[in-house]
């Protein structure tokens, strides 16, 4: 397990990052874990291995698997009409007479694509992001132009709440208590969406993000002094607060798309599920979940790769998949889990889940402007990172 040890000590001495954690498992069990560097940098306090912070979109694995719960609990189909959950009609405006299913969003297949915010605030709708004339209709931007109806990959945030909408209509509750319920608690761990249900310990020795210029400073960019913070921490029109929000509403509100704060020792968990390790889903809607919904073709092209990092996508998971454009060099094995990109933090979550070996990673920050990969559409710090993590799980051909 040396090489991703001396991996994460370097990124951190170079001052590629302010400070990271990674954890190394197969099956339930851990192999190696360790922590470098600051989670608070003007304090000079150590990041620990348990120490939070906001994972980006490693989030939407948790939200898929929210969503899967209650799949398995017959409160949602995959392949119905998701305004059926939603409390309003989704079309795309070029299709009209064509439903739009949580299968089609999971896998980012839905020709929905981000607009310039997917920002949930209590007085706002989310469906005022989607249809002409709401507030952040934005002119039409979150509706990719498509010459068919669906199919075509295009990544999107927004499309996030679209889910956890859709989630607290049939589950009855809001978000951020759906996932501790359905997810965190029977997995054993503590973490939440904006913060919610965080103890007051892990907010203490929660990790504040940052990022900086090539000659500077590490510069606050998101959870400055965790532990003050509000939990849940969201937002609101003046004079409103979360009592206020009518459930159901505005699924970005607890942030589905990148909000979760969780520790390594937490994602491991998580991928430990998506692997089987752990029980928590049923055998046949993990095998679902693994089964490929999207993958990358050249011509005629089906999606935008965003410079080659999205090969291929799963239900609600992101294939990684050996090749040319594959981050892991000699990588023997598909994998599943999910990049994290936000604020400065670089992320990951990936298991093999044909040998439930696995790992997850992030750094606490990163360049304003990282150095690019030397293989792949992702930066350079991750192709090390991932590599190193590969290599010493065996997973790649020497």
């Amino acid at each position: 397990m040396k090489r991703l040890a001396e991996t994460l000590g370097a990124v951190v001495a170079r001052r590629d990052a302010p400070g990271g954690a990674a954890i190394l498992f197969s099956g339930q069990e851990v192999l190696w874990s360790g922590a470098a560097g600051l989670r608070d940098v003007p304090a000079a306090s150590p990041l620990l291995l348990t120490s939070k912070a906001r994972v980006a979109s490693v989030s939407k694995v948790a939200t898929a698997l929210t969503l899967l719960k209650l799949v398995e609990a017959d409160q949602i189909d995959l392949d119905r009409d998701i305004s059926d959950a939603l409390g309003f009609k989704l079309r795309h405006p070029k299709f009209p007479d064509s439903p739009i299913t949580p299968r089609m969003i999971l896998s980012h297949t839905a020709g929905i694509r981000d607009g310039e915010t997917y920002r949930g605030v209590v007085g706002e709708s989310l469906e005022g992001f989607f249809v002409p004339g709401g507030k952040n209709w934005n002119d039409g931007k979150h509706w990719a132009d498509l010459s068919q109806p669906f199919g075509f990959f295009t990544y999107s945030n927004l499309a996030m709440g679209l889910l956890a909408q859709a989630c607290e209509n049939a589950g009855g509750d809001r978000f951020d208590r759906l996932t501790q319920k359905l997810v965190f608690t029977p997995l054993g761990i503590d973490c939440g969406f904006n913060w919610s249900g965080i103890t007051d310990q892990a907010a203490g020795d929660a990790a504040t993000l940052y990022r900086r210029k090539a000659v500077g400073d590490w510069e606050v960019q998101v959870d400055g002094s965790p532990a003050t913070l509000p939990r849940p921490n969201i937002a609101t029109e003046p004079g409103l607060s979360l009592s206020d929000y009518t459930l159901g509403s505005n699924g970005l509100l607890f942030s589905p798309q990148g909000g979760l704060r969780a520790s390594v020792v937490d994602l491991a968990r998580i991928g430990m599920a998506l692997s089987g390790a752990v029980a928590l889903l049923e055998p046949a809607m993990r095998t679902l979940v693994l089964t490929p919904q999207w993958t990358y073709r050249a011509d005629p092209k089906n999606g935008d790769t965003s410079g080659g990092a999205f090969q291929g996508f799963g239900l609600g998971v992101h294939r990684l998949i050996p090749g040319d454009q594959c981050p892991v060099a000699g990588l023997k094995t598909e994998m599943v889990g999910h990049y994290g990109e936000a604020y400065g933090l670089l992320a990951g979550l990936w298991v093999d889940p044909v040998s439930t070996r696995g790992f997850a990673w992030f750094i606490t920050g990163s360049l304003y402007g990282p150095a690019p990969g030397q293989r792949s559409g992702v930066y350079r710090v991750e192709e090390e990172m991932m590599q190193a993590a590969a290599d010493d799980l065996g997973l790649v051909d020497l």
